[in-house]
């Protein structure tokens, strides 16, 4: 594999300062916002001695720069901070809403692989027709379509008039009550098949169905284009007119030789478009009250929760910089003109 060890090594140390940067950024401008988070740890009906030393505690009578130096120096020991919302580690906070972000995303990502790479390259296919132009249209409209527009007008008419898919939550209260549903490792779908739960698992999975693809639509319309695009320029190619001519089956073309050097640049675009997916999904976890990371924020957000609202930021940040890793890594696997 053309992937040289000092390229990782450079890009793991650039990773680590981007992270830095951002984390450094995010503090000073939670700090900068009028609020005052005092009373929030506090209480709002505290007094001026405990308002006092609810800030000595939190060290918001210290210079933002003192502040921001024990900050790193906590965080690279692993304290993420207390969030003043809900009086427990952010990292704790953090990893309890990561797994229901990374389902909701990882099901969106799959439906807008399966469903988006095969519609790009069936519309290569008919290039110039009416299809074509037909899911053209469709796909533009889905990556300019704001993603909570969406989410509001399937959710209101899916979801409240028609009453075919639940309008919002991860799963039922009262069904997990009454089967005893207790989640191992976050991922409903497959704790609730570890311990065969079928209520559940049909539950989370009818639940799942509404917000994934909302969340798809804009990395499918990408991979579709994507994949249109590339199909078309390869399907040109001199030594794929070359192959017509010597009578070379049309499905082997297709799929030995057309799309083999069309994927790889589409796998790029698409593993790029799972960080903007997880962006993405805040505003949909907001809207159908998902208790991932969006949903954390969002609350953070509400309440000033600083300490809450970093954690999100850097993390978030290290996902983007792993992610963006791994796709040029799997760029230069798939091609072996690509290298690093």
């Amino acid at each position: 594999m053309p992937i040289s060890r000092g390229y990782v090594a450079k890009r793991l140390m650039l990773s680590a300062l981007v992270i830095l940067g951002v984390l450094a950024i995010a503090f000073i401008m939670t700090r900068i916002i009028p609020a005052r988070p005092e009373f929030l740890w506090a209480g709002p009906h505290a007094t001026e001695e405990q308002l006092k030393m609810a800030r000595e505690k939190l060290r918001l009578d210290r210079p933002i720069y003192i502040q921001l130096c024990y900050y790193l120096i906590d965080f690279f020991r692993g304290d993420w901070g207390i969030s003043w919302r809900t009086r427990l580690p952010v990292l704790n906070d953090l990893l309890t809403a990561l797994p229901a972000t990374l389902e909701l995303v990882i099901a969106a990502f799959l439906l807008a692989s399966i469903v988006g790479i095969p519609l790009g390259i069936y519309s290569a296919l008919n290039y110039g027709g009416l299809r074509d132009q037909v899911i053209k249209f469709v796909t533009v409209l889905g990556a300019s379509t704001p993603v909570f527009w969406i989410a509001l007008v399937l959710q209101t008419a899916l979801g409240v008039w028609a009453g075919i898919l639940p309008a919002g939550k991860r799963v039922d209260d009262y069904l997990v009550y009454v089967t005893g549903f207790k989640p191992i490792t976050g991922f409903y779908i497959i704790d609730s098949l570890i311990q065969g739960n079928i209520p559940v698992f049909l539950d989370v999975l009818k639940r799942l169905l509404l917000p994934a693809f909302v969340l798809s639509i804009y990395p499918l319309s990408l991979s579709a284009r994507m994949s249109r695009s590339l199909m078309i320029e390869v399907l040109n190619e001199n030594f794929i007119r070359s192959l017509e001519v010597w009578g070379v089956p049309q499905r082997e073309i297709l799929f030995k030789y057309a799309l083999r050097n069309a994927i790889a640049p589409v796998i790029a675009s698409l593993g790029l478009s799972f960080g903007y997916t997880l962006v993405g999904a805040f505003m949909v976890e907001l809207i159908f009250v998902w208790p991932g990371l969006g949903y954390y924020a969002g609350m953070a957000l509400l309440s000033y929760d600083y300490p809450a609202v970093i954690g999100v930021v850097v993390l978030v940040a290290i996902f983007y910089s792993a992610i963006n890793l791994v796709v040029d890594l799997v760029h230069a696997w798939l091609d072996p003109r690509v290298r690093l």
